[in-house]
């Protein structure tokens, strides 16, 4: 069987809703700089990033594929961003190379901003760590995407900041 592109493959036809026309506008080539903190009192270790934002399954999601580096290695990974109109939730799956390990980070959230929460196993013994996604795209132009941590206490520290502009 060839791969199956789902880009392209034929779908059911699907009517997109107002928040699935919002996830349209992202669909795009994205370049900027990522900034990765590794704890408190450390400085930014900041890196270029660039990204490609598609429509999958006739718009009923989108997927960004990226690439950038952490500490001069390369890094790669993909975010899968979707709004289920049943149960007005925003949901996001996330794999990365470097931040997720062999981890599928999932998160969701409700309101009209994408901001999504999950949790992660930190170590063997320890309680699960939180996970904060927020999605910023209130300018057609610009992304910006904002990760926290959040302690098993509740308290939340930025761990990846990325900015990024519309490319061509």
């Amino acid at each position: 069987m060839e791969q199956v592109n789902l880009e392209t493959e034929q779908t059911k036809p699907y009517e997109r809703d107002s928040e699935h026309q919002r996830l349209a506008r992202l669909v795009g080539v994205w370049r900027g700089t990522a900034r990765t903190i590794m704890g408190p009192n450390v400085a930014p270790i900041e890196a270029a990033w660039e990204g490609r934002i598609a429509a999958i399954l006739d718009g009923r999601f989108v997927r960004f594929t990226y690439r950038s580096s952490v500490e001069d290695k390369p890094i790669a990974g993909e975010m899968l961003i979707a709004f289920e109109s049943g149960e007005k939730l925003w949901r996001t799956s996330w794999v990365d190379s470097f931040h997720t390990g062999t981890m599928i980070l999932v998160s969701e959230g409700s309101g009209t901003d994408i901001d999504v929460r999950g949790s992660y196993f930190a170590a063997e013994g320890h309680p699960r760590w939180g996970w904060r996604t927020v999605i910023d795209d209130a300018q057609a132009e610009k992304l910006t995407i904002r990760m926290y941590n959040i302690t098993p206490d509740g308290e939340e520290f930025l761990g990846v900041e990325i900015t990024l502009s519309r490319a061509g």
